[in-house]
């Protein structure tokens, strides 16, 4: 996005990250809490009424770090991650990865979106255990950043988004400003 905030960028009048809260609080499985990664305009994320974490890493490392904040923070057992570049996520994400999660006994469960070469990962849309913050310290510090790297190393219940409720944008996330226009 050329250094903006991506989170504050206006998407049908409003901010992303507020579309992406309004969501989040509509899930059909209620949500004990909301957190938000960042690190920068953490004042401004604050004024959403939400704990704002900045990431423990130094240098950027990306959704790593971030998971890393929000499990250190995390109150409850599991922690469902998104981001804030996909005012669409479904309604039912929260619910049907804790359902894959509890069935699969696992310790992540993973969207994907089906395609022709097959089911895609959706890595940052999950619902993980909390214990899992040592593992992933662990991987971190020894220079692990590619989220799929790391998911290899656990059990993963993936949840394939393709019923004919499925909104096909839900999970295409708006990167560019050209994105945000379209």
């Amino acid at each position: 996005m050329g250094g903006v905030d991506k989170g504050w960028q206006v998407f049908r009048g409003q901010a992303l990250v507020v579309q992406v809260q309004q969501r989040l609080q509509q899930q059909t499985l209620g949500l004990q809490g909301l957190m938000i990664s960042a690190n920068r305009h953490l004042p401004d994320y604050a004024a959403l009424g939400v704990p704002v974490w900045p990431d423990r890493l130094a240098g950027f490392a990306g959704p790593v770090a971030g998971w890393l904040s929000g499990l250190s923070h995390c109150p409850t057992p599991l922690m469902l991650s998104v981001p804030c570049d996909a005012p669409e996520l479904p309604l039912d994400l929260a619910q049907r990865l804790y359902q894959a999660l509890c069935e699969a006994d696992a310790d992540v469960a993973v969207a994907t979106t089906p395609s022709a070469d097959g089911p895609q990962l959706q890595t940052v849309f999950c619902l993980m255990k909390v214990d899992l913050q040592t593992s992933l310290s662990a991987f971190a510090e020894a220079g692990g950043r590619r989220l799929r790297d790391w998911l290899d190393q656990h059990r993963v219940a993936r949840v394939c988004f393709d019923q004919a409720h499925d909104e096909p944008r839900a999970f295409a996330p708006l990167n560019t400003l050209a994105d945000l226009d379209r």
